[in-house]
């Protein structure tokens, strides 16, 4: 940040630099769309806010989800809805682009450029599931609303103060939110609710109370999404990438 107890030649460096970092870009196909989207390289801030999040325990696993989204739309330069389904992908690239292809897992050098790719005609984003007379349509969400739930998410944990029972109780929580980030809506007898209308405890209660038969079907739906986009993080011999606190440091 530029302030006026600079000197003009260090204002002058940093708005060059500025600029460098707004007009430096990489070209990323976006899965859910199948267009290409320019995209402004990480920077050493944001590189630095992921790491400092390696030292908050359960909350620092949220912190770090909500970030690598900031990341993502921050960096973008258009105003695209980036679904879920995208994430990886353009994380992959921006670290390619930022940082390097190489990278080493369990003392292994891997090439980024070698993961497993998916198209958009692999996933379905949108699906139904009945049973008992209750209608569920899902969707694959968007950034916004899972930092928004993820934000939720961070919320509750932060009342747990004991790191132990915060990791017990995070298990049941973190599905709750993580299954009503895929509903759009919910019809039982004649009463329909549309999930983005309502708030995200409201959410969180009615997958609660949801008969285990259709909750199921709702985590079904959920895992084969995930199973296609996990392609995306993964090498042929089925090692898979692990987007942490590390992932914007150099190899």
């Amino acid at each position: 940040m530029i302030n006026n107890s600079m000197t003009s030649d260090v204002k002058s460096v940093l708005t060059n630099l500025q600029e460098l970092n707004d007009t430096t870009t990489v070209s990323i196909k976006v899965p859910s769309t199948g267009k290409n989207v320019l995209f402004k390289l990480a920077s050493v801030s944001q590189q630095k806010e992921l790491l400092r999040s390696a030292f908050d325990g359960v909350d620092g696993v949220i912190k770090r989800a909500n970030i690598l989204n900031k990341i993502i739309t921050d960096n973008s330069t258009s105003d695209t809805d980036f679904l879920i389904i995208d994430k990886n992908v353009i994380l992959i690239e921006l670290r390619k682009a930022s940082v390097g292809s190489n990278i080493t897992i369990k003392d292994v050098k891997y090439d980024l450029n070698d993961l497993q790719t998916f198209k958009k005609s692999d996933i379905q984003l949108k699906g139904t599931v009945i049973d008992d007379g209750i209608t569920v349509k899902l969707k694959v969400p968007n950034l916004i609303l899972d930092t928004e739930i993820n934000t939720k998410l961070g919320t509750e944990l932060a009342k747990v103060t004991n790191q132990e029972e915060k990791i017990k109780q995070s298990i049941d929580i973190v599905v709750s939110y993580e299954t009503s980030k895929y509903i759009d809506s919910i019809k039982v007898g004649d009463t329909a609710i549309v999930f983005d209308q309502i708030s995200s405890y409201e959410r969180r209660e009615i997958v609660n109370n949801l008969p285990l038969k259709l909750s199921n079907k709702i985590l079904d739906y959920i895992g084969e999404v995930k199973e296609v986009t996990d392609l995306s993080i993964t090498f042929n011999d089925e090692v898979i990438v692990e987007i942490d606190a590390s992932f914007l440091s150099a190899d």
